[in-house]
């Protein structure tokens, strides 16, 4: 059967690609975080990649925003951002497990499906370290992170469960990294743009961290409105967290990079 070798999480912000310098010694450090969990996770030998990211309204729009969508097609395309600085271009699927995990996802979440996603920096940020030569397939899961109503924190962490279920019921003998890309504080289009949480990503990461998550994922929309607009793509790294399960968690870095208007953090899965 299937199954889910680890992982990691990471958050991604356009300053890691367009405002690396202005990052300073703190980019530094991010940058070497996500190098070496994305190292870890390729000496795990996955044969898929599974990245859980909120999107930027590249696939959907406000007036028609699913909150699971998982991208069942052969290929998919990106960067949509010219400012990536890459030759868009087709990345391999792995058509047969998403749609199994789709089908058995379906009992309890009713996710979308795409045989045509599209990808932005959230998914490509956080693939290429992994895998520079781009040539492990990858299952693209878009969670709403933008339009309310939003699925639970509790719900995202339980998707992620179900998510592990389904990939360990698939027959064919694959090896299936999990990454949950996004986050953590930070403010989009608001007057509020630059400030960064930094007592609420260091909260978040020490309850990942630590396993007492329950705290964590009652918290509300409202509480987690104070932390930023953007700070909703948490779900993705409690989803990615549930995937992996109760496996080792380890927050390797936080960094709040107020060039890039975001609180940066890496945690390794697994």
């Amino acid at each position: 059967m299937a199954e889910i070798v680890g992982g990691f999480c990471a958050s991604h912000a356009p300053g890691q690609i367009v405002r690396l310098a202005a990052g300073g010694e703190g980019a530094g450090r991010f940058m070497a975080a996500q190098a070496a969990a994305a190292s870890r996770l390729r000496a795990m030998e996955p044969d898929v990649l599974i990245i859980c990211s909120g999107e930027h309204f590249t696939n959907f729009q406000p007036g028609l925003f699913p909150q699971v969508t998982i991208g069942t097609g052969d290929a998919h395309v990106g960067p949509v951002e010219r400012w990536m600085n890459m030759e868009k271009r087709e990345f391999r699927g792995s058509p047969a497990l998403a749609r199994h995990v789709a089908e058995q996802l379906m009992v309890s979440f009713d996710p979308s499906t795409s045989d045509a996603l599209l990808l932005d920096h959230g998914m490509l940020t956080a693939y290429i370290p992994v895998d520079p030569a781009m040539d492990i397939p990858m299952i693209p899961i878009i969670q709403n992170t933008l339009v309310k109503p939003l699925m639970p924190l509790r719900r995202c962490y339980e998707l992620g469960t179900a998510l592990r279920q389904a990939v360990e019921s698939h027959q064919d003998p694959l090896r299936v990294g999990v990454i949950g890309a996004g986050g953590l504080s930070h403010w989009i289009g608001t007057p509020h743009d630059g400030v960064i949480d930094e007592e609420f990503d260091r909260w978040f990461l020490e309850r990942l961290e630590s396993g007492d998550i329950d705290p964590l994922l009652d918290v509300s929309e409202g509480e987690l409105d104070h932390a930023g607009t953007g700070a909703h793509e948490v779900r993705s790294w409690l989803t990615a967290a549930g995937a992996v399960g109760t496996a080792r968690r380890e927050a390797t870095c936080y960094e709040p990079i107020s060039a890039w208007l975001t609180g940066m953090g890496v945690m390794e899965l697994g």
